[in-house]
């Protein structure tokens, strides 16, 4: 049986190095058992980790949002960038979505969701940036979904409604039942 052999072995990972001349070169670092895999998000020389080359986001836009195209608009922006993620009209009257972008591109994503297209008045827009840059919802372009989805979060924005206490703050501890889309 290979199986408890190849559970006491060690792993070999084939790794991708660019030189300096750049040239490329395989080489391959060898994980044990026991050992902890590299966090492609955090670990790596500078300049190749995934949070030095990509910026992770979720946003709430509040104003005159719904219906006057600003997460189509959002969308194809988006596109233009060479981001991916995902924009929903809520029942709350605002767009809450994600986005995932290079990151010298999320600044011109983030103020361009400040700003909306022509038809939209944004009165505010609430970010928070993730800190290992992965989006909850993840797709390969951005994309509107349906607003009869019922999406919401733990903490804002777009907090769900069983994790917000009575003042209006967030307590990150349910206070009723899960809700159906709850990330």
């Amino acid at each position: 049986d290979m199986m408890p052999a190849m559970a006491t072995s060690r792993c070999l990972l084939t790794v991708l190095l660019l030189s300096s001349g750049g040239g490329m070169r395989y080489t391959e670092a060898a994980v044990g058992a026991g050992e902890e895999p590299l966090d492609v998000a955090f670990d790596g020389p500078p300049g190749w980790r995934m949070v030095d080359r990509f910026a992770g986001f979720r946003y709430e836009a509040q104003g005159s949002v719904v219906s006057v195209g600003y997460s189509e608009a959002a969308a194809v922006k988006a596109e233009a960038l060479g981001c991916f993620g995902w924009a929903q009209s809520t029942a709350r009257g605002s767009v809450v979505g994600e986005a995932r972008c290079a990151k010298s591109v999320a600044p011109v994503m983030k103020e361009w969701l400040e700003q909306g297209n022509p038809e939209s008045r944004v009165d505010s827009v609430t970010f928070k940036d993730y800190e290992n840059t992965k989006i909850k919802l993840h797709f390969s372009h951005f994309k509107i979904l349906p607003e009869e989805r019922e999406t919401c979060f733990r903490d804002p924005p777009h907090q769900c409604a069983e994790f917000q206490e009575p003042n209006g703050g967030s307590s990150g501890a349910p206070t009723g039942s899960r809700a159906p889309d709850e990330l």
